[in-house]
């Protein structure tokens, strides 16, 4: 990975250009990344909700294909792939915002779990993801967790996939499992001895929630979970559990005390579509018409009216965008309340029809999403058919060193 540089504004600077950047820790089960879609909702997802760290489960990648899982906001991101079938797979994401500086990785060769240390704001932490097996959990939970105690050098949090209730009473829709008591205590006393502790559990010591339906065996469990070492507890603020419309498994968010900063402002860009609506091009030549009558007047000059017009124009498209940009907005937040009313709904009464409704109810945002993606497919295609054929100011440089270098 590489090491990405940047200035850290300590705090009591009191600049209004910057406020504090929360450090929030997201495990996700994936269920496969392979669609474009559900890569660019990921990382859209991670980027609304300021997730700082991600790890991720059941990617799905083939080592060739991990470089598709990332963006400006996670241009790094570390891998555990299958090495012959997409299956498996795990990941870690880290933001820029971090200036995370790697020292170290461990990964096995199948895509079950994958550590990172390194530096973060001059503190040092590891990183782990792990998703364990279907069975022979506890087997594969206790070896993973020794490997983890020798490699762990800082803070510690990891999270994943366990694949196992750790308290079949509270974290089961039945009230047990099909797993042996005796391999659940095992891994808890595993945990235990790492001094690793369950966040949402540390928060919601009574509260039964889960994170994964079984249509199979008609039983809802909370088996993706998120720990941190005791000594941590102090900094933790906020652990919930979101439901993911494009997975079968919840996501568990962590909110932590972090001395990191990010800029209050970001930059502004024109979107492409506006310009292709019949109403909003009448709109923009309304607005252009009663400019140019009401401004073009002795006292104002050619040239200060021509560039006093670009800044008119772009507070209307910005207004026009955030509009458009809210009216999707509460669509998709319309269909994931709907989504999470159901879930909670159906975990209460297990009808079947509740099911059905929530399926439907998916796949509508699913849909939504996919419209979304292919907007932004075509606007980058549009980009790369009218600047393929012109030099650019990057390319312009690169012919001017190599014309000094030859002469």
């Amino acid at each position: 990975m590489s090491d990405v540089r940047g200035t850290r504004v300590p705090r009591g600077r009191g600049d209004s250009a910057f406020t504090a950047a929360p450090f929030r820790v997201v495990t996700q089960n994936c269920r496969g990344l392979n669609a474009p879609e559900k890569r660019a909702h990921l990382l859209r997802e991670l980027k609304q909700q300021h997730v700082s760290v991600a790890l991720l489960q059941e990617t799905h990648l083939r080592v060739t294909d991990t470089r598709r899982l990332t963006d400006r906001r996670f241009p790094d991101a570390f891998h555990s792939t299958h090495p012959t079938a997409r299956k498996a797979g795990v990941a870690i994401l880290l933001a820029n915002s971090l200036h995370f500086t790697q020292s170290d990785m461990m990964a096995d060769g199948y895509g079950k779990y994958l550590f990172v240390k390194g530096v973060v704001a001059q503190r040092t932490y590891t990183f782990a993801s792990i998703y364990a097996p279907n069975t022979k959990q506890a087997k594969f939970l206790r070896a993973t967790l020794l490997k983890l105690a020798n490699f762990t050098e800082g803070a510690l949090i990891m999270g994943g996939d366990f694949n196992a209730p750790l308290d079949p009473i509270l974290d089961s829709s039945t009230g047990h499992s099909s797993i042996p008591q005796t391999a659940i205590r095992t891994i808890r006393r595993t945990l235990r001895n790492l001094r690793l502790v369950d966040a949402w559990r540390t928060l919601h010591p009574g509260d039964r929630d889960y994170t994964h339906y079984s249509a199979l065996h008609h039983r809802h469990s909370r088996i993706d979970y998120l720990f941190l070492q005791q000594e941590g507890l102090h900094g933790l603020l906020d652990v919930e559990i979101r439901p993911t419309p494009w997975s079968d498994h919840s996501a568990v968010s962590m909110l932590m005390d972090s001395p990191l900063y990010r800029p209050v402002q970001s930059t502004w860009r024109l979107n492409e579509s506006l310009l292709s609506d019949i109403a909003i091009q009448a709109q923009l030549v309304e607005h252009l018409n009663n400019y140019f009558t009401e401004n073009d007047t002795d006292d104002v000059s050619a040239l200060t009216l021509w560039e006093a017009h670009k800044s008119v124009l772009r507070g209307l498209l910005i207004r026009i965008s955030a509009e458009k940009k809210r009216e999707a907005q509460q669509q998709m937040a319309s269909l994931a309340d709907q989504i999470a009313t159901l879930e909670t709904l159906h975990k209460r009464t297990q009808l079947e029809s509740h099911y059905r409704t929530l399926l439907t109810t998916r796949r509508q945002l699913t849909e939504l999403i996919a419209r979304k993606h292919y907007r932004t497919t075509q606007r980058s295609k549009a980009f790369f058919y009218i600047h393929a054929n012109k030099g650019g100011r990057l390319l312009a440089h690169m012919i001017r060193n190599q014309q000094a270098t030859a002469q």
